[in-house]
């Protein structure tokens, strides 16, 4: 069996996966991964705290012993706005940044859309703004192509640089535009978003610039080999294996810059 590629997840929920899951990644070439933060029921200001501690006290010390480097983003998702205190929850996200395991705020963006997931928005992209970090950025499931374009119309009047902003869970109908405002776009591998073939179709009509795949493994019924199947199927596709490892590793480094 050929050795497989190093692969750096971009977007991993390992807290709803097992260690056997994690140690197949590893196993089929993921080395490196970012856990983002999620969505949970009935979120609170305190909950949401111990949420992003879980995250970086809890599982970047359990990737790291079943031999994946981790990193974290932090962020208040859009599915997760807490009825009260997300001021409070902002106001204490800055410490988590002092360290370097926690590279982005994430995951924020819109889900079903409304006056509150905006409110919530803006006021993280001002503070990824103001702390000069780079964002990840949730786009749904539904009604995709209408929510990814409030969500750049937002970005643009954010103030926050193009460059700084990883545009997630893209498709076919949504990566150009994405790409074409300066962004960096998410192409996500799970079976309810993008298929493998459809994803080696997409990387070989763009190429690889600002371009990265990710799995978001551990929300539902995920696909822990997807970005594996899909290296995997992108060698097969004749594509060069410099292009393969900047959409599956380096690209993922680059925007996060992680050096080591």
């Amino acid at each position: 069996m050929p050795e497989p590629l190093p692969l750096f997840d971009a977007h991993l929920h390992p807290e709803a996966l097992t260690d056997q899951d994690l140690e197949s990644m590893r196993f089929f070439g993921v080395e490196r991964a970012l856990v983002v933060a999620h969505h949970f029921p009935e979120p609170t200001a305190k909950g949401l705290r111990q949420h992003f501690d879980h995250l970086v006290e809890r599982q970047l010390p359990r990737l790291e012993r079943l031999g994946i480097r981790a990193w974290a983003a932090l962020g208040v998702h859009p599915r997760c706005i807490p009825r009260r205190g997300l001021s409070e929850v902002l106001s204490h996200l800055p410490d988590y940044f002092e360290g370097g395991r926690v590279v982005a705020l994430g995951e924020t963006g819109l889900h079903a859309g409304g006056e509150e997931e905006e409110e919530a928005f803006l006021e993280q992209l001002a503070l990824a703004r103001q702390l000069k970090l780079r964002v990840v950025v949730h786009t749904p499931l539904k009604d995709k192509e209408r929510h990814t374009r409030r969500i750049l119309t937002l970005l643009r009047q954010s103030g926050l640089a193009p460059s700084r902003a990883l545009v997630d869970h893209a498709n076919g109908r949504t990566v150009r535009t994405i790409l074409e405002v300066g962004h960096w776009a998410g192409l996500t591998l799970h079976p309810e978003a993008l298929q493998a073939d459809r994803a080696v179709a997409l990387v070989r009509r763009l190429g690889s610039e600002r371009l990265v795949l990710d799995s978001d493994a551990g929300d539902g019924a995920g696909d822990i080999l997807g970005l594996a199947r899909t290296a995997n199927l992108l060698g097969k596709a004749k594509l060069s294996e410099r292009l393969v490892r900047r959409v599956t590793r380096d690209n993922a480094a680059t925007f996060f810059q992680i050096h080591d």
